[in-house]
């Protein structure tokens, strides 16, 4: 009965751990605002880039791949670099 346990449990953590996974998304930035630090892809798909992620060098018209989580409805940027 033990190791039926054992099984299920380890199941169960396994298959919870996809939800900790970042989504990617890429496309050219169309606004940058980095007062509310967030970017708005052409597609109109917006993101709040979390801190520690630089905004310095993100401009409009600049190719990007956005690594991000999504929680509660709240697209977080993770990563953005540029397309490649």
């Amino acid at each position: 009965m033990k190791n039926v346990i054992a099984v299920l449990t380890a199941v169960l953590f396994l298959g919870s751990a996809g939800a900790a996974f970042a989504d990617e998304a890429k496309g050219k930035i169309q606004a940058v605002d980095p007062t509310a630090r967030t970017i708005q892809l052409e597609d109109g798909s917006m993101y709040t880039v979390a801190e520690g992620v630089a905004l310095d060098a993100l401009t409009p018209g600049t190719e990007v791949t956005v690594a991000f989580e999504e929680k509660d409805g709240t697209k977080t940027a993770t990563e953005v670099k540029p397309a490649m």
